[in-house]
């Protein structure tokens, strides 16, 4: 019996009899007399979606194929404005408002919450949610004002240990760099 993976124009060997050919140690075969062998995988990503092929070398050679399809959460965090984001710089004393927007995700409500963190702390308060079991989505946005330099840091929405997406947040004290703009362009001129 051999186990394949089908993945674009490539195929893996991953079993022949009972030992495994994968150097992934997450894929596994299970035998049981006499003549059942399963094919395990632990800890499932989206890397090893797929077609399955398990092969008996009879005369004819008797084939049975799966496929397999990886449903994992995907998510976005957007600003203010609508623009998803991954780094963003705020005036000290502002607000910062970001929306977390999940798909795939199941229930949210109840197997994977949506959870914001500031760096390593998880955060409670300024958040709001929404969720549709029926379109498998989910929204969760933060709010926080007036904002200090402390705020500054990575804040990360995640779907329990499944999916999370990051944004690194720049509180500054003063202006922001495109007001100071007009000020450098008469700075140059100067100096010509």
């Amino acid at each position: 019996v051999t186990w394949l993976h089908h993945k674009e124009d490539s195929i893996h060997l991953l079993t022949v009899g009972r030992s495994a050919y994968s150097s992934d140690e997450r894929i596994t075969l299970s035998f049981r007399y006499p003549n059942n062998y399963r094919l395990a995988i632990v800890y499932v990503t989206q890397r090893d979606e797929g077609l399955y092929e398990c092969q008996v070398a009879t005369h004819p050679p008797r084939v049975k194929r799966i496929f397999l399809k990886v449903i994992a959460p995907e998510l976005t965090i957007s600003d203010e404005s609508g623009r998803q984001v991954s780094e963003r710089y705020y005036k000290a004393g502002s607000s910062l408002e970001l929306t977390c927007f999940a798909t795939q995700v199941g229930n949210p409500n109840e197997e994977h919450p949506i959870a914001w963190k500031h760096g390593d702390r998880t955060l409670t308060d300024g958040i709001s949610s929404n969720s549709s079991a029926v379109s498998d989505t989910a929204t969760s946005t933060l709010t926080m004002a007036p904002l200090r330099r402390d705020h500054s840091g990575n804040y990360t929405c995640s779907v329990g240990s499944l999916a999370f997406a990051t944004v690194g947040v720049h509180v500054l004290n003063g202006k922001l760099l495109h007001e100071n703009l007009p000020n450098l362009a008469i700075n140059l001129n100067f100096l010509k």
